[in-house]
């Protein structure tokens, strides 16, 4: 509590009452929350206090604390520490939180320690904090060093953390790894990052999202597919995220299509590669929303996204598709339709301004006596 009010000249003590505490988890602590504060001559001292707590993991809590501050002379010393920890899940964490901080003459080191790990998920998750720093001539070692975890969640975490790094030798041999995963959901993900660098791979990726039974699994994946999926593959994530039954998890898959795409794409143009405006296959995905999703915030909340889409077509394509919108939410009860029409007067206003307006008000007014 006291950490960020201390002034410089108190610090060696305050340092000195953290490394009094008797409780290693409680020393941790403290260590973490002054870390900030050290200035340079007393972080040699700060680090000596982290090495000599017994608890593994606080002693990791402690390191991964100070990670940040330390500089490069003592770098080397830390990467011990870490490395001395005898619980693989506490010495992924403190190489993690090593990883940006060590310079390239560590890195062998620090990849040595990621393989040596059995846990296959701390091993992935060390592989996977160190991926963006290796430099290429240890990217084949990375690589072999996921490929050999045999969990598939941990295998694909670990590809993915890779493809951004990998040289285009090295690919092929990532490409095998990802299809070798059983898992729909996980090869997805897999093949979902390599695309950044294959962008062949798309329509594979696609299929087999399509192909995953859990419709939560399914949503994700397409979720994460969405900013990279190019406009003649979107009416065919169109009909997979339509084949989703749960409401949620269709508002999930179509936000992340609506969001992510058009930013990217002119609006008319988001579920085909042509300049014409597809009206119906974009009436399609409105009306899945309005008429299929009956939680009133998660329609509004994507009602609200689809609005910023719309306000960017032009008007002459945008006025048939508003008529197709309308019909859709005619179909609501009263509280529903008050509830999106007021999401969607942003369109109306541009589509005709203060009278068109007005004379919805009035027509909302007229009909409201007939709604029970």
């Amino acid at each position: 509590a006291l950490a960020d009010k201390l002034p410089p000249d108190l610090l060696p003590e305050a340092l000195n009452v953290a490394r009094s505490i008797q409780s290693e988890s409680d020393r941790a602590k403290a260590l973490s929350a002054l870390a900030d504060k050290l200035p340079p001559d007393l972080l040699p001292e700060a680090l000596n206090v982290a090495r000599s707590i017994q608890s593994e993991s606080d002693r990791a809590k402690a390191l991964n604390g100070l990670a940040d501050r330390l500089p490069p002379d003592l770098l080397p010393e830390a990467l011990n520490a870490a490395r001395s920890i005898q619980s693989e899940s506490d010495r992924a964490k403190a190489l993690s939180a090593l990883a940006d901080r060590l310079p390239p003459d560590l890195l062998p080191e620090a990849l040595n320690a990621a393989r040596s790990i059995q846990s296959e998920s701390d091993r992935a998750k060390a592989l996977s904090a160190l991926a963006d720093r290796l430099p290429p001539d240890l990217l084949p070692e990375a690589l072999n060093a996921a490929r050999s975890i045999q969990s598939e969640s941990d295998r694909a975490k670990a590809l993915s953390a890779l493809a951004d790094r990998l040289p285009p030798d090295l690919l092929p041999e990532a490409l095998n790894a990802a299809r070798s995963i059983q898992s729909e959901y996980y090869r997805t993900d897999a093949l979902s990052a390599l695309a950044d660098r294959l962008p062949d791979l798309l329509p594979e990726a696609l299929n087999a999202a399509r192909s995953i039974q859990s419709e939560s699994d399914r949503a994700k994946a397409l979720s994460a597919l969405a900013d990279k999926l190019p406009p003649d593959l979107l009416p065919q994530a169109l009909a997979v995220t339509r084949s989703i039954q749960d409401e949620n998890y269709c508002a999930e898959a179509l936000s992340a299509l609506t969001a992510a795409q058009v930013i990217q794409e002119p609006l008319y143009c988001i579920f085909s590669g042509l300049n014409d405006f597809p009206t119906e296959l974009w009436s399609e995905g409105c009306k899945a929303v309005i008429q299929n999703i009956y939680y009133a915030k998660t329609r509004s909340e994507f009602l609200n996204a689809m609005v910023m889409r719309l306000l960017e077509m032009p008007v002459n394509q945008l006025f048939p598709l508003w008529g197709n919108i309308l019909d859709a939410l005619s179909l609501h009860t009263r509280p529903n339709f008050l509830q999106d029409i007021k999401a969607l007067f942003p369109v109306i206003f541009t589509l005709g301004g203060e009278t068109a307006t007005a004379e919805i008000a009035r027509a909302i007014v007229d009909v409201a006596r007939w709604w029970k």
